[in-house]
């Protein structure tokens, strides 16, 4: 199986240009005002290419990140060069992380936790980034649920012949392992390259009881960009949790 995250690290930014960022960040200080939390230093969980990290890092914040794949966080350190921004980007394994210092807030957004298919593994991140957060602080991230798998929300293409980067994505969900495989194929000019990513669904009680052992409290879950409670239909949730004081 090709790594995730391997290959498409350096079109990853063409891919997710569409992507409104801004309103991503406007969600996550709304989230934060809810839990009464007012951050000065951000960790973001599963960074990607760091595109949040620097808009935070404009806004006045003190983030950092990291991620699992050498790939993104090459390009999330190249982007920073570049702007001539200093942040912190590590590769770490979410599970193992050891950041060797505390933060007021942590995050990890657009579904990074479900490509944790092993709950032990996604109970020892949640242990982690507990480690990494004062009493008190704030852990944000969203998840997709079920339904965003068995509505085939992965299959997805944009064969347009003027596309800097073509695609072709074709789901498998499997509804006993709960798990979506996701193969992928892209075109660069004439060069094709492909990738598989997989996701699990988890259900919002396991989340609170993961969440509970690692240590947080005053867990909420929202249908997500919204402050209404889940719905039946929801495909992704946004969890707020705070470390026990």
């Amino acid at each position: 199986m090709t790594s995730s995250f391997g290959p498409v690290a350096p079109y990853y930014d063409d891919l997710m240009k569409f992507v409104p960022y801004r309103m991503w960040i406007g969600y996550y200080f709304l989230l934060l005002t809810q839990q009464d939390v007012h951050p000065e230093k951000i960790l973001d969980v599963c960074c990607g290419t760091g595109t949040m990290c620097q808009m935070l890092n404009r806004e006045g914040f003190k983030a950092s990140g990291f991620d699992l794949s050498p790939g993104m966080i090459e390009e999330a350190r190249r982007k920073a060069e570049a702007k001539k921004m200093d942040i912190r980007y590590e590769v770490m394994d979410a599970a193992e992380v050891d950041m060797g210092e505390t933060y007021d807030s942590a995050y990890s957004f657009f579904d990074s936790l479900n490509n944790i298919l092993d709950k032990d593994r996604l109970q020892l991140a949640f242990n982690r980034v507990a480690a990494h957060l004062r009493p008190g602080g704030s852990f944000i991230f969203d998840m997709n649920t079920a339904v965003a798998f068995e509505e085939q929300m992965f299959d997805q293409e944009n064969l347009r012949s003027n596309a800097k980067l073509r695609y072709k994505w074709v789901g498998d969900w499997n509804a006993n392992t709960r798990i979506i495989t996701v193969n992928m194929r892209f075109w660069r000019g004439q060069e094709e390259f492909r990738e598989t990513h997989q996701q699990r669904a988890y259900s919002e009680e396991e989340i609170y009881e993961m969440l509970d052992l690692a240590g947080f409290e005053d867990l909420r879950a929202y249908h997500s960009y919204t402050l209404n409670p889940p719905r039946p239909k929801s495909d992704r949730l946004h969890y707020t949790a705070v470390r026990k004081r």
